[in-house]
């Protein structure tokens, strides 16, 4: 049996409890991405996958194509780093790893890589 002061003192720390439970954490940073593509050549391919995953999985694009001086936006699923890949239209690709993406809004696609903003 719980002694009356043990029964307040759980009653008093359930708030704090529903403070710090998943559901009330659960957006602490806005994981829209913009991608845009300030480079001279066309993209074919932006993948993007939680820092860590072996795998790229599928082109985020599908058949579409980014041109010169267009944006795409993405909303990623979990508030975690992510690793990011761009193919452009020559087959040439790069790749941009652990991404905080709770501190950048946009990933920049330049002739020469990838940068964030």
């Amino acid at each position: 049996m719980f002694s009356r002061a043990a029964l307040l003192a759980l009653t008093a720390a359930l708030p704090l409890l529903a403070v710090a439970s998943p559901a009330a954490q659960a957006q602490r940073c806005d994981t829209n991405i913009r991608v845009t593509n300030e480079s001279s050549s066309i993209v074919t391919g932006i993948y993007y996958n939680p820092t860590g995953n072996r795998s790229w999985g599928t082109n985020r694009l599908g058949t579409a194509e980014v041109f010169p001086r267009r944006s795409v936006r993405f909303r990623l699923a979990n508030e975690v780093p992510y690793d990011f890949r761009i193919v452009w239209i020559t087959s040439a690709t790069d790749e941009l790893r652990n991404v905080d993406i709770c501190r950048i809004s946009e990933v920049v696609i330049t002739d020469r890589g990838m940068r964030v903003r």
